[in-house]
C-alpha cells in the first residue's frame, strides 16, 4: 500500500514539475514575443509532428539512428576500457595509481577544444564518437572502481581462508555486489554519451545526424525545429534511462540466487 502511494506521489511531482517548464516556456514565448528568440509552443509542437511524422520524417529518422549508433558505439567503447583499466587497478595498487592520473585528464578535456582538434585528424562521422568516449571512459571507470571498493571485505577475506576460487570469487562475490550499483547508472551514461555526441555534432557540423539538423536549422533562424529537436532528444533520453531501469531488476534476481546457493 505504502510503495503504490509512493509512486502516485513521484507521478504527482513529476507532472508539477512538467507542468511547471511548461508553464515557464509559455510565459518567455509570450513576453519576448519574437519566434526567432523562443518559438511559440503551437509552432514548437507543429515541427515536432512534421519531423516525427510529416515530410521530415525521413530525414529526421535516419539522422537519429545514426546518433544513436554513435552514442552506443561510445558507450560501448567507454565501457570496455573502463573495465579493462578497472580490473587493472583493481588488482594491482601501483596500477591504480598510473591510471587514475590519465583518468584525472581524461575528465578535465574541454569538449569544444578536442572536437575542433579531432577535425583535422578524423572524420565528421567519427569524431563525435571518439570525443564522448573520451567523456564517457573516466566516469564510468569511477563507477567500477567505487563498487569495487564497496565489495565487503570480511567476504573476500573469508574466501580466501576457504581457498575459494578465483572464479567463484569472481562471480558470486564480485561482480554481485558491483553490478547492481554499475548497472544503475546505465541508463544515465547512455544519456549523457547521446548529449555529448549530439554536441560535437553540431561543432563538426556531422552529415546525417540530430546535431546536423541542430546546426542546420540554427543556421536558417528555424528556432520551433531547434525546440523540436531538442525535445525529442529529451523524449529519448528519458526512455532509454526508463528501459534501462529494468536493469537492477535483473541483477537483483541474480544477487537473490547466488545468496541463496551460498547459504
Amino acid at each position: 500500500m505504502k510503495k503504490n502511494r509512493d509512486k502516485l506521489i513521484n507521478l504527482i511531482i513529476s507532472v508539477l514539475a512538467v507542468a511547471v517548464m511548461w508553464l515557464v516556456w509559455l510565459i518567455a514565448a509570450v513576453g519576448i514575443n519574437n519566434q526567432y528568440v523562443v518559438p511559440s509552443v503551437g509552432d514548437t509542437c507543429s515541427e515536432f509532428v512534421h519531423l516525427l511524422f510529416g515530410q521530415g520524417a525521413p530525414e529526421y529518422w535516419t539522422a537519429f539512428g545514426m546518433t544513436f549508433a554513435r552514442s552506443m558505439s561510445a558507450w560501448l567503447v567507454s565501457c570496455v576500457v573502463a573495465a579493462v583499466l578497472a580490473a587493472l587497478s583493481a588488482f594491482s595498487a601501483r596500477a591504480r595509481a598510473f591510471i587514475r592520473h590519465f583518468v584525472a585528464v581524461a575528465r578535465t578535456l574541454p569538449v569544444m577544444a578536442i572536437t575542433l582538434m579531432l577535425l583535422t585528424w578524423s572524420t565528421r562521422s567519427v569524431v563525435p564518437v571518439i570525443v564522448a568516449s573520451l567523456t564517457l571512459c573516466p566516469l564510468i571507470y569511477s563507477q567500477f572502481m567505487a563498487a569495487f571498493d564497496g565489495i565487503d571485505g570480511n567476504l573476500l577475506q573469508m574466501a580466501k581462508i576457504y581457498n575459494v576460487s578465483g572464479r567463484d570469487i569472481v562471480y558470486k562475490i564480485c561482480l554481485p555486489q558491483m553490478l547492481p550499483s554499475v548497472l544503475a547508472q546505465t541508463g544515465a551514461n547512455i544519456s549523457l554519451s547521446l548529449k555529448v555526441v549530439i554536441s560535437a555534432e553540431v561543432l563538426a557540423s556531422t552529415f546525417r545526424a540530430i546535431g546536423g539538423l541542430i546546426n542546420q536549422a540554427n543556421l536558417f533562424l528555424d528556432t520551433a525545429q531547434m525546440f523540436a529537436l531538442t525535445i525529442s532528444m529529451l523524449i529519448a533520453g528519458g526512455l532509454i534511462e526508463w528501459a534501462c531501469s529494468y536493469f537492477t531488476r535483473i541483477t537483483a534476481r541474480w544477487t537473490e540466487k547466488e545468496g541463496a546457493r551460498a547459504d
